[in-house]
């Protein structure tokens, strides 16, 4: 049984310019360059006026799921039990614990602003290509740089 895992969350401008990437698995360039233009063709198939509508787009063996929201598109590839559901669920969690961490929704200047702080979020969230803690005390007290204990 394939238990899955998340491959990687980008978040780039609705203009394609990446603004921050993670990939949890060992990729190429060449690979990491196949999934970005996998998610600027999903990108300029779209109409991105469609805030916080989820869309979904297939890449070798998996999925992802991209959503935008006002001046940023958040991207997810998953395989096994990182569906699309589940993707979709991944990206709605850190998309909520930035604005509640930062105290304002992810825009693309809040990401230039606080870029170390949501960094810290996203891999309070999402660690090692798993989903982790989704309780927000956790999560903020992670990107503050504190343990759990504090």
């Amino acid at each position: 049984m394939e238990f899955g895992r998340i491959h990687c969350v980008v978040v780039a401008t609705k203009a394609g310019e990446v603004v921050y990437e993670r990939y949890y698995d060992r990729y190429t360039e060449l690979d990491k360059a196949e999934i970005r233009a996998a998610f600027q063709q999903a990108t300029d198939n779209i109409n991105l006026a469609n805030d916080n509508q989820d869309f979904v787009g297939s890449f070798r063996d998996g999925c992802f799921v991209l959503i935008p929201t006002m001046d940023l598109v958040f991207y997810a590839l998953g395989s096994g039990e990182y569906d699309e559901m589940a993707l979709s669920g991944v990206l709605r969690v850190v998309m909520i614990s930035i604005a509640d961490v930062v105290g304002k929704p992810p825009t693309e200047s809040v990401f230039f602003e606080k870029y170390a702080r949501i960094a810290s979020v996203i891999d309070e969230v999402v660690n090692e290509g798993m989903l982790e803690a989704v309780d927000k005390e956790l999560i903020r007290k992670g990107a503050k740089g504190k343990g759990t204990w504090e």
